[in-house]
């Protein structure tokens, strides 16, 4: 595995643009509830929600990043198993990327199944007005927008950890220039 493979490159971006595209879905489109009156006589309120297709969003966001993230951990055996890798300061950066790799996609995975979670909960009970102020629950915009961000992140450090990683592989099949030295043992 002496270089990057376009194919494992092409497949895995896909995958992450697909992912946070699906993000970016779940963000524009989350659950927003309005408050509607019930029963006038009692003063009682209850909150209406848009279509809850944002949760789908963010699972399904959540599914191709982890697609994405594993099919580049098995293509690259996932530093610990294969052939080892030349000394120097490529090994060391993809150790690092490697790292913050896995560190952006668990914030971009605990995100996503955070904010589809959050969406999928909306508030079905009554509310009396003399409660105070009174606001419908919904999820933040921002928990989508992180985990669309992070995703990018994970994306753009796990391409960058696969070309760097493959071009630290050592070669077992080469040994450079050979000099026939038998004649003189």
């Amino acid at each position: 595995m002496g270089s990057a493979s376009i194919i494992v490159i092409g497949a895995s971006t896909v995958f992450y643009l697909i992912s946070f595209g699906l993000a970016l879905g779940a963000m524009a489109r989350r659950s927003q509830g309005d408050l509607t009156v019930v029963d006038e006589d009692l003063g009682t309120l209850k909150c209406q929600y848009t279509t809850d297709i944002a949760t789908g969003f963010a699972a399904g966001s959540f599914v191709f990043l982890l697609v994405a993230q594993v099919l580049v951990m098995i293509v690259t055996k996932c530093l610990c198993c294969g052939s080892g890798y030349k000394p120097g300061g490529a090994r060391l950066l993809g150790v690092i990327l490697f790292i913050f790799s896995w560190i952006a996609f668990i914030i971009a995975s605990s995100a996503l199944l955070a904010g589809a979670s959050q969406n999928k909960i909306q508030t079905k009970r009554l509310y009396d007005p003399s409660e105070g102020n009174i606001t419908c629950k919904e999820v933040q915009k921002s928990l989508f927008a992180a985990a669309s961000a992070f995703t990018f992140i994970t994306m753009v450090m796990t391409e960058i950890y696969y070309v760097v990683i493959s071009g630290a592989r050592e070669d077992k099949t080469s040994f450079g220039p050979s000099v026939g030295m038998s004649a003189y043992t």
